[in-house]
Parts: C-alpha cells; structure tokens; sequence
C-alpha cells in the first residue's frame, strides 16, 4: 500500500502534467505503487519508495515504467557508486555548505517564470579556486542538494527548471580547480538524475569556457544540447529569456527601477532557511539508499506499457 499523498499540482501544472507527461490523475497512485513494488524486489539495492520521490522519475520518463524503472536503477548507482562522495552526509548546516552557498555559487531564484519553471543560478567565478578548504566535490554537494531540495516541489518536477550559468571571474585558475576529471563526472547525471531540464543560459563566457564546456556538452544528450543559449557578455539578450522581474538587482542595470527578486544574499539567505526546515527529512531521505551490483539478478520486464490503466 501506498503512503497518504495529496496532490499539491496547480490547476496550470495539472494541464500540463496531462498533455506533456502522460499523467492521469486516476491513475496516477496505481502507477507509483507498480514502481514502488518493482523497487522493492531488487535484491540489490534499496531506495526511496515514497510518493513523492518516485513520482520524479515517472514524470521525468512520462509515466513510461520500463524508462522510470531504468532511471531510478541508474540514480541509485549515481549516489552509491559513481559518486558517492556527492551525495551522502550532506547537511545543510554543515558549515562548509553554508559556506559554498553563501558565496553565490548556486541558488534558486524564489519566482517561477510565464511557463511555471523555477530558475537556478550558478555562478561559476564565485569561489575563491584558491581556498583548501573547499574542494570541486564540495561544490557538486552543495550543487546536487539545492537540485534536490527543488524537486521536492512537484509543480517543479512537471514545469521543469531553467539555469542560468554565470561565467564572470571565471579564471584559469578556476578551470585547474575544475579538472578534467571532476567536468567528466558531472557529465555522468545525464539520464541518471530526474528533472526536466527546459534551458540552461550562459553568460560572460569566453575560451576559458569554450574549454570546460566542449568536454561536458560531450555527455550530453542532443535534447540537451538543443537548449543551451550562448549570450556572450550581453545581459539584454539574456532579459529576452528570463524577464527582469525574477532576476536578483545585481544583475540589473543600475538605472533599472522596476519588480525584481530582491539581492543576491536576500535571495540565498531566505534559501538556507528554507534548506534548514527540511533538514531532517534531507538527513533521513539520504541513509536510504544502497547498490550492490554482486546481489543483481536477471531482471526480465514483462510489461511494455507506459502506464497502467485500471479500466
């Protein structure tokens, strides 16, 4: 049996939901719990089976088992086995993520746009590629649990996210702290991590750039690489995408006098305190998680249908 789940969707996310997504709401919990149950028969690895967390990857593979099913596997090796140090024991009040956030580096714009999409800032020349004491890992932590704590917000699961990546002060030195190695990995959560990724923005870019993103756009599937927006050092072009209103001041010219979203640490300190009411659910939701690809056993589908009708 599934657990308690009221449907927190709009009226515009439930539209949408049907017509992009294959969801009936009739069916939708029948679904879940088909999912639910095929999760937890693998021998080999344990997960999330709540509703929520399981509705991410049918919405993502609309409402396809066999893909949802897929994605869900490949997640859990995601967090178990290709990169494990991104993803376990990441708190919140862990003072060195508190300590990536409040640089800028990433957050999440608090307004959704015209289509319903939650926009994600990052700006890649915020830390200080100097500083020991935070690690590229550390910001792929802080990076994947911003992601999470979004798609905890199911109107965002269906209307997606939009990125807008920052390159100003993106130096040399920024991309030796990078690597190669660590760009490689973050390829690996295309097609292992759930969301519909509607555009990514970049600006201020340069060769510096051209460098990174050459080996990243490499892993990326061609959906994704149709809905990168290149915008140079121009802001006016970036203002035709994302409208001024949901921007932060600081990215706003300075005779600008209308609606905006506030400044950047108004912004990221209304996030941490959003982050800190859900960190209990955050520290538990992370120890349920294992992969043990000895224990995996011939998994042989036997359905090929995208979603169950009781009719």
């Amino acid at each position: 049996m599934s657990e308690a789940y009221l449907c927190t969707l709009d009226e515009a996310s439930i539209k949408k939901a049907k017509e992009e997504l294959n969801e009936d709401p009739n069916d939708r919990l029948a679904a879940v719990d088909h999912l639910r149950q095929w999760a937890l028969q693998q021998s080999h690895m344990t997960c999330r089976t709540d509703t929520e967390f399981l509705l991410r990857f049918l919405r993502t593979n609309k409402f396809s088992q066999l893909n949802a099913r897929k994605m869900l596997e490949e997640h859990v090796k995601l967090r178990c086995t290709i990169v494990p140090e991104w993803f376990g024991d990441v708190d919140p009040a862990d003072p060195k993520v508190q300590k990536i956030l409040d640089t800028g580096y990433v957050f999440c714009l608090p307004n959704r746009d015209d289509k319903g999409r939650r926009i994600v800032v990052c700006q890649m020349g915020a830390v200080n590629p100097k500083d020991k004491a935070i690690s590229p890992d550390d910001l792929s932590r802080a990076g994947f649990l911003v992601n999470d704590a979004i798609l905890r917000d199911e109107n965002n699961m269906v209307n997606g996210f939009v990125y807008f990546v920052d390159f100003t002060g993106f130096t040399a030195k920024h991309l030796t702290f990078w690597g190669t190695e660590t760009i490689k990995k973050r390829g690996q959560f295309f097609g292992r991590y759930p969301g519909r990724f509607k555009e990514v923005h970049y600006f201020n870019t340069g060769p510096l750039f051209e460098a990174m993103f050459t080996i990243f756009r490499s892993f990326m599937p061609n959906k994704l690489k149709n809905r990168n927006i290149m915008h140079g050092n121009n802001m006016e072009d970036v203002y035709k995408h994302i409208d001024k209103k949901l921007l932060p001041r600081d990215f706003l010219p300075d005779d600008y006098v209308g609606p905006c979203a506030g400044t950047i640490k108004d912004i990221i300190d209304d996030f941490k305190m959003d982050l800190m009411k859900r960190r209990g659910s955050i520290l538990r939701d992370q120890s349920a998680f294992s992969y043990d690809l000895k224990k995996k056993t011939a998994d042989i589908p036997n359905e090929s249908f995208r979603k169950i009708n009781l009719d």
